[in-house]
């Protein structure tokens, strides 16, 4: 019978053989996981036995990890901002730069009640995170795929968040004025996707790419930005590290005020735009 030692031991050199940069943690995470273990357990019970429904389980996460699927799809959930989140390869992998978007919102913003639209939620991450943070803000999210709004919806009714969910494009479904206005929307370039990572493969590519130089849908959104607003309306964007210029310049030729922030790499990811 196999040990548990031993496994977590064989299953980091498979993962390193296929250039997982960290293979120890990961397989840490998925024992941990797999297994209902701590972390400690795995070094205090390092001779427990492994029956062979627990090694057939692990050796099968493991191979799926050592394909490139991400390690959110493997598990099957992802932290955010404290929000333990159900993913699945309907929807993005929510990423740290997100929630330095979320922060960066949160941080300016008071408890005073606002009406705040996310635009194309995924798993419901952003509006998700805000909602927990100001809980007197009114939430809505956005989404053309009804496979993730489904999820997202989940998402909410696991951390018990009111959030109202609305099916289709960009801002369409939704009626009236917004306070806050927020978007991850596809911003990755068709001429990049052979400079992208191979998990990258794994996640929907309708949530990733974007014509124009990966910017026609957050264009689109800016030029709407007349029938959403009122007199204080910001609208938030995560973009690509190479792409702050190019949408301030977009949104100045709107008549509108554009203002970049850095993500903790010193990387303009961040944008927020009002009149």
């Amino acid at each position: 019978m196999l040990k548990l030692q031993e496994t977590l031991q064989k299953s980091t050199a498979y993962l390193q053989d296929r250039g997982i940069e960290l293979a120890r943690r990961e397989c840490e995470w998925i024992f941990c996981e797999t297994l209902g273990l701590s972390r400690m357990d795995l070094y205090t019970q390092f001779d427990m036995p492994l029956d062979d429904d627990q090694a057939n389980q692990l050796r099968a996460l493991i191979q799926r990890r050592g394909k490139r699927e991400p390690l959110a799809y493997v598990l099957g959930n992802q932290e955010f901002c404290g929000l333990s989140l159900d993913v699945s390869m309907d929807v993005l992998v929510p990423r740290p730069e997100t929630e330095e978007l979320v922060e960066q919102i949160v941080r300016e913003h008071g408890e005073e009640p606002k009406r705040v639209a996310d635009i194309g939620t995924g798993s419901g991450a952003i509006a998700l995170a805000i909602k927990q943070q100001r809980s007197q803000w009114e939430l809505h999210a956005v989404d053309v795929s009804e496979a993730a709004l489904v999820l997202a919806k989940a998402n909410a009714t696991k951390h018990d968040l009111d959030i109202q969910f609305h099916a289709g494009y960009l801002h369409q479904p939704l009626d009236g004025t917004f306070d806050i206005v927020i978007a991850n929307l596809p911003y990755v370039a068709e001429e990049e996707r052979e400079h992208c990572d191979p998990e990258i493969a794994f996640e929907p590519q309708l949530a990733l790419f974007a014509p124009d130089k990966g910017l026609a849908l957050i264009k689109e959104l800016i030029t709407a930005f007349p029938v959403y607003k009122n007199d204080k309306t910001q609208l938030w964007l995560e973009i690509g590290f190479q792409q702050a210029q190019a949408v301030k310049d977009f949104a100045n030729e709107q008549a509108l005020r554009a203002e970049i922030f850095k993500d903790a790499n010193d990387h303009q990811r961040m944008v927020k735009i009002y009149s």
